[in-house]
């Protein structure tokens, strides 16, 4: 992909964006008259059809200068984030409580890697593989308990 067709895809997008923040702006609208036109219909409506109040304030633009992604982190970084929030981990513990405990979400399959080489290094074992919405959980090697290498 070149720079004139990424710029091009982006400011496609941006548009893309904007006329959907004013769809979303007028059906607000015209949803708001119809509840006010059933509050005049009822009983302890008011004998006057109030005034629209203003919609509320769309999102902001995208920052051009913000990067969608996280910036790429070194070789190794992640390890050694990961090796050291190990020790504000509970004994059993999923990638949420990983996650937490570093502070910033990494790429998912990124995370999994890293815990897959902690567990061949022998620092974690496999408490309970996940599936569906069920998440994997691991547990701190040497920690007390019968770890079931699922």
């Amino acid at each position: 992909m070149t720079r004139d067709e990424y710029e091009q895809r982006k400011r496609r997008l941006e548009e893309e964006w904007r006329a959907g923040v004013e769809l979303l702006d007028k059906a607000y609208r015209h949803q708001l008259r119809a509840l006010e036109l059933v509050w005049t219909a009822t009983d302890e409506g008011p004998a006057e059809i109030p005034r629209p109040a203003a919609a509320p304030t769309p999102p902001a633009a995208p920052d051009p200068a913000a990067p969608a992604r996280p910036a790429r982190r070194e070789a190794g970084a992640l390890l050694q984030d990961v090796r050291s929030a190990l020790a504000r981990l509970p004994e059993v513990f999923d990638r949420n409580d990983v996650c937490e405990a570093l502070g910033y979400e990494p790429d998912r399959s990124s995370l999994f890697r890293v815990l897959q080489e902690l567990e061949r290094q022998g620092e974690l074992t496999l408490e309970s593989r996940g599936s569906g919405q069920v998440t994997t959980l691991y547990r701190h090697a040497g920690a007390n308990g019968s770890a079931a290498g699922v």
